[in-house]
């Protein structure tokens, strides 16, 4: 066996020691593996985060970037009901983000080990960032009240989605032991409620009464930066659905019969508090048929348990609004497919 190996990445080839690259690969772990920093990249295990991290960073935008001219003229002519839908939407994403930094994800950042994921994350942290000038940038260039915003997402049903999250996540830390099951199962928890459950089910009845006032010449410039947040989003899911399934390879001990209907639980709890949303504002006038945007949200819901590997619950023949598939850039089975073939770390001389 050759005392070196080539390494293909891109257009530059790297030449490393192949026992140091043998051990630095045995390493690798998505948690409890060798702590490195980035520049100790090579040899990569998880091959599809360094691409997802190159197809994040490919698609930067900033929130400037979209015309707001037709959505200014506009905010101050449109009917109450609409407008309380925007404020809603606004005051909730605000929300949102509170509870996604607040709940543990960066927490999951700091514990991974690879540094391929430290990478990823890293981008992460930067959607992070854009995501909160989104909200300065439409609140300023439409005139809107954050506070008004705020209060608008104070209502009971709005409440009762975050005492959900609050009372669901599990405390853990970057010092958190997470050689023991009990603990691995906790990061597991935290991604799936906040990535599976939450974001990627959770805010879509808002989000979906957006595109559709957008589809009808409301507020079409914030419509366009809610699309381009969903892109970002399509990314985090993909993220957090390869991290989940990449534990669970390395950890078998933590995807246990009870874990896994935990979990299952867990989203029709999230889908019926998101149907009590649905119930609570006025969807109807936005151009959404509530009964509807519920069956949508099961079939969102169904989604994603299937691209964790979780059985359906709710089993639609088909999605209620094929239009909003493409606006969310619902792409779960492709994106399954894709980490099928990307999740083979067996290490031999084509993958150094």
């Amino acid at each position: 066996m050759a005392d070196t190996v080539d390494i293909v990445l891109g257009e530059r080839t790297f030449t490393l020691d192949r026992n140091k690259a043998e051990k630095a690969y045995a390493a690798k772990k998505v948690i409890n593996g060798r702590n490195s920093m980035f520049f100790n990249i090579l040899p990569l295990k998880y091959n599809w985060a360094y691409e997802l991290y190159k197809e994040m960073k490919n698609s930067h935008w900033e929130p400037a970037e979209v015309d707001l001219k037709v959505d200014i003229a506009q905010i101050g002519l449109l009917d109450e009901s609409c407008q309380k839908i925007i404020k809603t939407a606004l005051g909730a994403f605000a929300r949102s983000q509170e509870i996604f930094q607040s709940h543990g994800i960066y927490t999951v950042r700091d514990l991974v080990t690879a540094p391929e994921l430290k990478l990823v994350f890293g981008r992460f942290v930067h959607e992070e960032n854009t995501r909160s000038d989104v909200l300065v940038h439409l609140h300023g260039s439409l005139t809107i009240n954050p506070m008004e915003c705020a209060e608008l997402a104070a209502i009971p049903a709005f409440v009762s989605k975050q005492q959900f999250a609050a009372s669901k996540i599990s405390p853990i830390d970057r010092n958190t032991d997470t050689t023991k099951t009990e603990n691995k199962q906790a990061v597991a928890r935290n991604i799936f409620l906040i990535n599976q459950c939450m974001e990627g089910t959770q805010c879509f009845a808002l989000w979906a009464s957006i595109f559709s006032l957008a589809a009808q010449g409301k507020l079409p410039g914030t419509g366009k930066v809610f699309n381009k947040l969903i892109g970002d989003t399509t990314f985090r899911l993909s993220l957090f659905d390869q991290l989940l399934q990449e534990m669970v390879s390395e950890n078998p001990d933590i995807w246990t019969d009870n874990f896994k209907d935990e979990l299952i639980d867990y989203m029709v709890g999230a889908v019926n508090l998101e149907k009590e949303l649905i119930s609570a504002l006025p969807v109807a006038d936005a151009g959404l048929e509530p009964d509807a945007l519920e069956t949508y949200i099961e079939f969102l819901a169904d989604e994603r348990l299937a691209a964790c590997k979780l059985p359906r619950q709710f089993h639609h023949a088909a999605s209620p609004f094929p239009w909003l598939d493409d606006q969310i850039h619902l792409v779960t089975k492709q994106a399954a497919a894709v980490s099928s073939s990307t999740l083979n770390t067996s290490f031999d001389d084509d993958d150094l």
